[in-house]
Formats: structure tokens, C-alpha cells, sequence
């Protein structure tokens, strides 16, 4: 969650340091901080709590020269954000320098050994602090650097990318991980960079090392490094190409990134389409080995947070389409259980905007030794997750999501599990030949269909904010709209910090109806469907009740608009008679959004941080 960036070559090493943070800010924003070697001053640290422009504020008052450096942004872990719990950490002598993204799981017992054994003496509250005085404790027994951190990470139960300098051996920067992000960045005259993120070395190198687990890596002074494997031994690793547009990190005119990003769906999708529907309407799969979907008899979806409720609609129209047994769970909760069911037939499917969610990349790994087949869905082709899955990935195309709120990659991993289902069908003969092929037809509409909900943002924006001094919100949706009222209630927590809650609409009366008052709106998704009269009675319930009711409703619609205070219209999606159980396959996509914008217009009138929420980060790479 945390973000790490490094610097040895040529120039000061201030300045990439401080871009780069700017861009991995959104990894963590609790506090940030630099350490800078020279020849003349040494390990010079600054660090300061809160944004990052605290950080720069300081900079500028404190002028720091040198050509190494290691910078982070942190997403506080352990020990509440401070200036003392800030990275850089040090150990007593502040001889070797470290930060650190991650969880030591045995920090304890190392803290005690260290104080007890070598009557170590912490400042900080947080775990990281053990990685400085353990490699100071092994370089004081002799060991060079390279050796110390190896000796380090044995003792290591957890979690981590590191980044280390030292006083003894100034001009290099040692680098590891386990089961945390660190990638090298090769640049020209003869720089060197790292970061936990590949998005903070785009704007100066578009050739990368993905570091693995175990593995450490040596940056030194003119261009040189090497990597040496879990033994010590020196390895060739594979140079990979970035493909990432810097213009993705622009708000592009918008005043914060959510409300750019929300705007972009609509191109995003005909980017899939062009990418996985062709003219004739064949789905294509480009970076996906065939072999991957054959044969297989079950499905199991992983996923966190806004991945999980895109899974939950894939586990719906997975079953409807291809009429694959499909079962869904939380990746975190995947590891909780004893035994996992899964074997050579079971594909995986692993749902990440980041690639590098942690629970996700460990319940993959857990299933893949049960014999399970993978198939990752991501943002990002040089992502763990993807090198994880290599033959068996489906890209986005949403590029980096700049705000920690999910908004374009949720509709765009939607839309590869539409492409998924079905491509699935088609092989399995799941749904009639010619079902099937209208909804191919129809898919090419979405865009245009997303264009129009979004030109009526100004009108959302007007029917949400009278809204604004209520204490919770309930959202109500049933079938594939109910993945999206959890989905809703997710946003308008995440950054208006107001308590929100999504319901299956007929779980209302079954519990949560308790809750509801004047002061508790429900928000309905009631759209056509087989299930819409059920739906709009739910609706109405709560309102007798005294909440105020709010609803997503088409256009045409006329006996909603008799009983709600406050109606979304979408537009009405395409229909045809002949398909009257498919009528509601494509609401999602255009449901979600009036719920985007309501979030995002609730916080920007409460005045809250949209893009950084308190407490959040963009990408959860802790467990």
C-alpha cells in the first residue's frame, strides 16, 4: 500500500524522488519521507506527516544534494502517522537506512531479541524499524551489505518490499521482496531507478525488472547492477517493456481525477469492444492460450472490495450464459479456509485494478497448488497478477486509475467477464446460437448508451445534494442490480465517509428496515426486468416508513415516478420482445453510473478529499 522509489545515477537525485512520489501518493498519504546520500553530508533524512507537500515544503527550506536516494509514501499499518513513524528508518548509529512496504508478521519476537540480546533502542512504533536494526546488527559481525540483508530476510516472517542504504557502502542501493511489488527501472545515461509501483518510472524509463520474491538486487554508480536468486547466485532476469501512457496520470481539465475517470468509461469500453468483438462478431481473446477454457467444469471468481462486486456479476452471467457452475469468493477469505476445492478443471478467474492486491495474489497461489487453471483481469500487463497468469490474461485497458475510488476499471472488468461468459457459451453451447448473437449486436451500443447517462451528471447532481446532511444510506438492488447497490454503497462511503449499506431489495423486510427513518434515504436500482414490481414495492415499504426514496429508473418509466421522492432516469436500454429475459443483462453498466456521480458530488459538497480518502489506499499490497 505503502509506495517506494530509488535513485542512482548522474543527477540529484531530489528531484526524481520527489516526482515519483507524486505519483505513487495515492499508494499512501499518512506521511512521506526521503533519505539522500552525498559525499560531503552523508544519509541526510527529511520526513514529515501528511501529504506529500508537506514533505516538498520541507525540501525547499532544507536544501539536500546527492546523486542515491530512497523515498516513501506511507499508508500507516502500524503506528499512527506521525513524523517519528514516517520512513526513512534507521538504526541507532543511522547507518543503514531502510523503507520498507509491508507487514512483519514476527515483529514481536524480533523487537524483544533486539532489545534483550543487542539492547537495541527503538524510536518508532511501526514493525519496518526491525529490517534497519537487523542488517546494523549483522554489518557490526562483519557481514558486508549484500550478506546482512540476506541474513535479515531469513529471519523475516511477512511481508515486503525494501529498499537500504548504507553509510559503509554509500554509492549503491540494495533492494528485496516478498510478495510486495518491486520493480528496477533501467534508464539512459546511466541511471538507475526502483519503485513498488511501475507507474513512478514512466515518465523517465520504459524498461523494467520485476524483482522476485527472495531475490536482491544491487543498484551501483554508472548504470551497473546485479541480481543474485534466494542462494546468492547471479541471475539474467527477463527486461520487460512498459507500455503505460504518462498522459493517463493528467486530469485532463476535470477538477479531481474520480470525476475524469468516471468520464472515461465510455472510451474504455469501445476500446474492449475494438480489442475483443470483431467486425464479424467473433469474441477474440489476444493474450489468452485457448487451452486455458477447455474442458473445464467449474468456476471459482477472486476479488476485493470493487473487483469482488464486478466478480459477483460475472458469477451471474457466467451461469446464465455459458451455464458454468461459478462460485465467487473474497480473496482474503479464500485463505481463512482449511481446504480450498479446486483441481485441474476449476479456472481461477482473479479480478485486480492493481495486479498487486495482496489476499488476491496469495488465494491464487494457494489455488494453483490445488492444480486449478488461472485467468487474471487487470489493469496493469506488468502487474504480478498478470506475470502470474502469462498466457492466460484479459487486459482492461482502463490504464492507471488515479483515484482510490474505483470507478472506470469496474465497468471495464465487467465487461471482459461479459466477454468471458460469452465466449464460454459458445464452446459449451450455453444460450441459443441466436440469443447469443444479439447480445454481441447490443454490446456495441454501450458506449454510446454510457455517453447519454453521462451527459446528465449536472441533473444527478441536482437530485443528490438535498441529500447531503443525511446520517446513511441504504442501496436496494435485485439481480445483476445488486452487485451495483453494494457497489454504490462502497463509493459513498469510500470518500463521503458517510455510512452506507447495500441490500438484496427483498432482504429489506428480512432486517435492515429496522434502521431506516427520515434520516436514512434508501437508493433504489428499478430498472426493467423480471423482477422490477418486486423491486419498486421494496422501495415503496421503505418509504412508508419515513425514509426518504430515491431511484434509478429508464425513462419510460411512469409508475415509479408516481411513488418516489427523487428519480435518476437512465436512458432506456436496447429491448426487443423476443429476448424479454435478457432485458436487464446490460443495466450495470449504466446503473453504476448516477451512483458514480453521486458519491463523487456528495463529497465534493462536504469538501472531502475525493481522490485520497482518509484511510484508504489505491493499492492494498499488505494482507
Amino acid at each position: 500500500m505503502c509506495g517506494i522509489v530509488g535513485y542512482i545515477g548522474q543527477e540529484t537525485a531530489l528531484d526524481y524522488l520527489l516526482n515519483s512520489l507524486r505519483v505513487l501518493e495515492y499508494r499512501g498519504y499518512d506521511s512521506s519521507g526521503i533519505a539522500v546520500y552525498s559525499p560531503k553530508a552523508g544519509i541526510q533524512i527529511l520526513k514529515a506527516k501528511g501529504k506529500l507537500s508537506n514533505l516538498i515544503d520541507l525540501t525547499e527550506k532544507q536544501k539536500i544534494a546527492g546523486q542515491v536516494g530512497i523515498g516513501h509514501t506511507r499508508w500507516a499499518t502500524q503506528g499512527a502517522p506521525s513524523d517519528i513513524n514516517a520512513h526513512p528508518h534507521s538504526n541507532a548509529q543511522s547507518e543503514i537506512v531502510i523503507v520498507h512496504n509491508g507487514i512483519i508478521n514476527n515483529y514481536l519476537a524480533l523487537k524483544e531479541e533486539l532489545i534483550n540480546q543487542y539492547k537495541i533502542k527503538f524510536t518508532s512504533e511501526t514493525d519496518s524499524e526491525i529490517f534497519a536494526h537487523l542488517i546494523g546488527v549483522f554489518t557490526e559481525q562483519g557481514l558486508g551489505l549484500k550478506e546482512a540483508l540476506q541474513a535479515t530476510i531469513q529471519k523475516i516472517k511477512g511481508t515486503y518490499a525494501l529498499a537500504v542504504l548504507s553509510k559503509k557502502e554509500p554509492n549503491k542501493i540494495l533492494l528485496t521482496c516478498h510478495e510486495a511489488p518491486l520493480v528496477i527501472g533501467l534508464g539512459k545515461n546511466q541511471d538507475l531507478f526502483c519503485a513498488s509501483d511501475s507507474s513512478a518510472l514512466m515518465q523517465y524509463t520504459d524498461q523494467i525488472i520485476r524483482l522476485k520474491d527472495a531475490q536482491i538486487a544491487e543498484l551501483g554508480e554508472n548504470g551497473k547492477w546485479v541480481i543474485y536468486d534466494e542462494k546468492g547466485i547471479v541471475i539474467n532476469p527477463e527486461i520487460q517493456t512498459l507500455t503505460l501512457d504518462p498522459l493517463l496520470m493528467d486530469k485532463g481539465g476535470y477538477k479531481h481525477f474520480l470525476l475524469k475517470e468516471i468520464h472515461e468509461q465510455p472510451a474504455i469500453l469501445r476500446k474492449l469492444l475494438g480489442v475483443h468483438l470483431s467486425d464479424d462478431l467473433q469474441i477474440q481473446f489476444p493474450k489468452l492460450d485457448p487451452k486455458v477454457l477447455k474442458g473445464i467444469n467449474r468456476i471459482l471468481i477472486l476479488g476485493c472490495g470493487t473487483a469482488y462486486y464486478a466478480g459477483m456479476i460475472g458469477k451471474i452471467v457466467l451461469e446464465s450464459l455459458a451455464q458454468i457452475p461459478t462460485e465467487l469468493e473474497f480473496a482474503s477469505e479464500l485463505l481463512a479456509r482449511p481446504s480450498v476445492l479446486a483441481d485441474e478443471k476449476t479456472l481461477v478467474i482473479a479480478i485486480s485494478q492493481s495486479g498487486e492486491t495482496a489476499d488476491t495474489l496469495l488465494a491464487v497461489k494457494t489455488a494453483l497448488k490445488k492444480g486449478a487453471r488461472l485467468l487474471a483481469i487487470t489493469n496493469r500487463p506488468e502487474s504480478s497478477l498478470a506475470n502470474l497468469a502469462s498466457g492466460a490474461c484479459i487486459l482492461t485497458q482502463a490504464g492507471i486509475e488515479v483515484s482510490v475510488a474505483a470507478t472506470k476499471s469496474f465497468t471495464a472488468q465487467i465487461l471482459c467477464l461479459y466477454f468471458l461468459a460469452i465466449s464460454l457459451s459458445e464452446t459449451n453451447k450455453g444460450l441459443p446460437e441466436k440469443q447469443i448473437e444479439w447480445i454481441k449486436q447490443e454490446m456495441r451500443y454501450l458506449p454510446q448508451i454510457m455517453e447519454q447517462t453521462l451527459s446528465r451528471a449536472e441533473n444527478y447532481k441536482k437530485k443528490i445534494l438535498p441529500y447531503a446532511t443525511k446520517k446513511a444510506f441504504i442501496f436496494l438492488g435485485r439481480g445483476l442490480n445488486y452487485p451495483i447497490a453494494l457497489e454504490g454503497a462502497l463509493k459513498l462511503k469510500e470518500i463521503t465517509y458517510i455510512q452506507s449499506a447495500g441490500y438484496a431489495a427483498g432482504e429489506m423486510k428480512h432486517g435492515p428496515i429496522a434502521t431506516i427513518d427520515e434520516g436514512v434515504p434508501t437508493f433504489s436500482i428499478i430498472t426493467p426486468g423480471p423482477l422490477y414490481h418486486k423491486t419498486l414495492h421494496n422501495a415503496i415499504e421503505a418509504k412508508t416508513r419515513g425514509a426518504p426514496s430515491l431511484g434509478i429508473v429508464v425513462d419510460e418509466d411512469k409508475e415509479a415516478s408516481q411513488e418516489l421522492d427523487a428519480l435518476f432516469y437512465i436512458p432506456t436500454l436496447p429491448f426487443s420482445a423476443e429476448y424479454e429475459h435478457l432485458q436487464d443483462l446490460f443495466t450495470p453498466f449504466i446503473s453504476v453510473i448516477p451512483l458514480q456521480l453521486s458519491a463523487y458530488y456528495l463529497a465534493e459538497y462536504l469538501g472531502k478529499d475525493v481522490d485520497q480518502p482518509r484511510n484508504l489506499a489505491k493499492s492494498v499490497t499488505v494482507e
